[in-house]
């Protein structure tokens, strides 16, 4: 995507438009790092700096803090339309159907943690994976059940999703413990195949002492 820089990139006027003259988009989102500042413009990171001390007249300290502020917020705001992306395509393509206004209005309140009986907010990546993990049973759901239109299966779903999202988070740290743990195994087996190692080579020098073990360990 090209966007436009608010200061490398020159203005043009309606009638330089009238004229033919096509706006300038420098900005590759896909190779130039960029921020987006609080009144939503965009700037290429060293020419925000640029633009910090030139009509901002910051400090050349205050305008790399600044900048790299920027840098982690537009980040951030890049990855959560993404992944909010990403999950719209997913919705869309799972119920074959566009958007209802009303499904957008709730999955946002999930969003910023005001849905009803939800206690903090989940973001979209996690929708997405209980969405496909529940995918099967969802299905199985709307068979059994009869709906007006997809909108309400939908807003259904949605809170039938919501409504597992505790059991969810104990299944996913469940999966990290046992993640840890199993690293924990192969940690302590590659250890014990050191000393193992250690202790045949000590034996056939034929001079094996506990001490050295330690040593070698440590080394």
């Amino acid at each position: 995507m090209l966007l436009k820089c608010h200061y490398c990139d020159p203005v043009i006027t309606k009638k330089m438009r009238e004229q033919g003259v096509k706006p300038v988009k420098s900005i590759d989102t896909e190779k130039h790092e960029f921020v987006k500042d609080e009144k939503g413009k965009y700037f290429h990171a060293e020419c925000y700096g640029y633009y910090l001390l030139e009509k901002k007249k910051m400090s050349i300290e205050e305008a790399d803090r600044k900048v790299a502020e920027r840098l982690l917020i537009t980040k951030k705001e890049i990855r959560e339309q993404e992944e909010k992306d990403k999950f719209l395509r997913w919705i869309m393509d799972y119920y074959d159907g566009t958007l209802p206004s009303y499904f957008l209005k709730k999955l946002k309140a999930v969003r910023e943690g005001t849905y009803e009986g939800l206690n903090e907010p989940i973001d979209y990546a996690i929708l997405l994976d209980i969405y496909q993990r529940m995918a099967n049973y969802l299905n199985k759901i709307a068979a059994k059940k009869t709906f007006k239109n997809t909108t309400q299966r939908m807003n259904y779903d949605l809170a039938v999703v919501v409504g597992n999202y505790g059991d969810y988070k104990k299944y996913i740290n469940r999966l990290k413990e046992e993640s840890e743990k199993a690293n924990e195994v192969q940690k302590v087996m590659k250890e014990q195949e050191k000393i193992n190692h250690i202790v045949k080579n000590k034996k056939e020098d034929d001079s094996f002492s506990l001490t050295d073990v330690i040593d070698e360990l440590l080394l």
